[in-house]
């Protein structure tokens, strides 16, 4: 198995400074890249559904088509990505005091977690999702200092219809905070328009290296990109805003059981969608995402916490180096149903191992319960004071945020019932 060299501290205030303290076995990676390439040559990636775009992009570009199936050379997508992806880049807040770089030794961000449907309240009660909750968990976002970015969909809007969530998310970062914030997915379309809405906000002149917002894009392990992931990510890098590139893997499920079958899988997949955005638009900033946990046979649910996937996560962040491009960390993901000693262990060692790796944006920072599937509130105030604590920020609360343009707030909620 691949070993880790000696952890030279535990220092998270250093790591958080975006090097990392661990370092891993430079053939080891080699042999990762090597294992992709094989994947990549000899099995491929499925692009669903988009013929007439990406499937002729490849084929401009030396891929091998066979159906919806592409057939690529390992090495010349790093040389794609290495020739225009950038090493690091900043996401632009409504308050430039709050502006974040991403990357190249620049500090981790933060954001907390990310589509859960459901929440658990102060009082022990479970309850769906909700605009007003939504409203809450994006102020408390705003107010620790510690989280840099206050996320998207950090829980989902179950009493708003599903076509103007985006936009009533996007509203709520717009006027509760004034730190960036994450882009929605749902279609092409809806990612568009919270684009043209957030530029507005912002109301700065494009700038080379700079954009306004982070999307998750995901591939479908195994060796699988959807329709709408596929058309989002043409969108999204074509407007030059940042795409989050990801593979979340359960191991044994949709990836090899090993760690190390793991990542030559997850990078083969993350390496075609990095490649796939610069190919779209040379120079579009672009964050790598590569994430294992393993899967329980009995239960049939991942498991969160493993020290498994912190070794996935450790080993991700050092490929993304020899890329040259961001990387994806983890927060505070378990698998406890209850905010308890569990979720907080658990909790704690996936962010630590993301700091200590050198993870550039971590995500699911604070709140993450019952597998992602709830937010709770006491773990997201809990998470967001430790972090602030061991890593420097200090336990007061954010500035508040400065005043929304009160005419373009009307204006994006007339778009919005239009």
């Amino acid at each position: 198995m691949l070993g880790l060299q000696s952890i030279s501290s535990s220092d998270l205030g250093s790591a958080l400074t975006g090097h990392g303290i661990i370092t891993v076995d430079e053939s080891a990676l080699g042999q990762i890249e090597a294992g992709a390439d094989r994947v990549l040559e000899e099995v491929g990636i499925r692009f669903e559904d988009d013929p007439e775009k990406t499937l002729d992009l490849w084929r401009e570009h030396g891929g091998i088509i066979k159906g919806d199936r592409v057939f690529l050379e390992g090495s010349r997508l790093r040389q794609i990505i290495r020739g225009s992806a950038p090493q690091s880049f900043v996401l632009r807040g409504r308050n430039p005091d709050r502006d974040t770089g991403i990357g190249a030794g620049q500090p981790a961000a933060i954001a907390p977690i990310y589509g859960a449907p459901n929440v658990l309240l102060p009082n022990g009660r479970r309850a769906a999702g909700s605009l007003e909750i939504y409203r809450r968990l994006v102020s408390m976002a705003h107010a620790a200092p510690a989280i840099s970015n206050t996320g998207h969909m950090i829980c989902v809007l179950n009493d708003v219809a599903e076509a103007d969530r985006p936009m009533e998310m996007a509203l709520a970062h717009l006027t509760l905070s004034d730190k960036p914030f994450m882009g929605t997915i749902a279609s092409p379309e809806a990612a568009e328009q919270v684009i043209d809405a957030v530029s507005m906000a912002v109301g700065r002149e494009p700038k080379a290296g700079e954009c306004e917002l982070l999307h998750l894009i995901n591939a479908t392990p195994p060796l699988t990109y959807k329709e709408n992931p596929l058309k989002c990510l043409r969108a999204i890098a074509q407007r030059r805003q940042a795409c989050m590139v990801t593979s979340y893997m359960m191991m044994g499920a949709t990836s090899p059981v090993t760690g190390a079958g793991t990542l030559i899988q997850g990078y083969a997949e993350v390496l075609a969608g990095l490649a796939l955005a610069q190919l779209w638009s040379p120079g579009a900033p672009v964050v790598m995402g590569l994430f294992g946990i393993p899967f329980d046979m009995r239960s049939m649910l991942p498991c969160y916490g493993d020290p498994a996937s912190h070794l996935v996560q450790i080993y991700a962040v050092q490929l993304a180096r020899r890329l040259g491009v961001p990387v994806r960390g983890e927060g505070g993901v378990t698998s406890a149903k209850m905010d308890d000693g569990q979720a907080g262990s658990e909790g704690a060692r996936a962010t630590a191992a993301s700091l200590l790796s050198g993870a550039d944006f971590i995500l699911h920072g604070a709140g993450w319960l019952e597998q992602g599937r709830s937010v709770s509130i006491g773990k997201f105030k809990r998470e967001a004071k430790a972090i602030a604590e061991s890593c420097g920020f200090g336990t007061d609360q954010s500035a508040l945020p400065l005043p929304f343009d009160p005419r373009l707030e009307a204006d994006l909620r007339r778009r919005l019932r239009g």
